[in-house]
């Protein structure tokens, strides 16, 4: 599995999990769930992995279900489906604004963003 996706999973995942995504994102965890257990049912390491996804790390979570992805073509499909669409419905649903008034007095680097998917470096490596 292409491991640019595992950092967009997690994201995923931990918004999800957090509750950004609302009822929709409800339905999002259950049709991952649903994806996952159809497939590695039998597999206790990834059922495992989704069972105890709000009290690990949701890039440990991401590098479970993406590992073995890698080894099922098919599956690894559909998760990049599954990942796609619901990085669309959670972008859409998810309003935000930033202000920045009055008196205030910027000096240094400044980030606004809504849900971000993917990593943000400011400065040199």
């Amino acid at each position: 599995m292409d491991p640019s996706v595992i950092p967009t999973l997690a994201a995923v995942i931990s918004a999800i999990i957090g509750g950004a995504a609302g009822e929709a994102g409800k339905n999002a965890w259950t049709s991952l769930t649903a994806l996952v257990r159809g497939r590695f049912g039998a597999d206790a390491a990834v059922t495992s992995a989704i069972e105890r996804a709000g009290t690990r790390p949701p890039e440990e979570t991401a590098e479970i279900i993406a590992g073995h992805a890698a080894t099922d073509p098919a599956f690894e499909e559909s998760l990049g489906r599954w990942t796609a669409e619901t990085v669309r419905l959670i972008q859409s649903k998810h309003d935000v604004s930033n202000t920045i008034g009055g008196d205030a007095r910027i000096t240094g680097p400044v980030v606004q963003a809504g849900d971000v998917f993917g990593s943000i470096n400011l400065g040199k490596p």
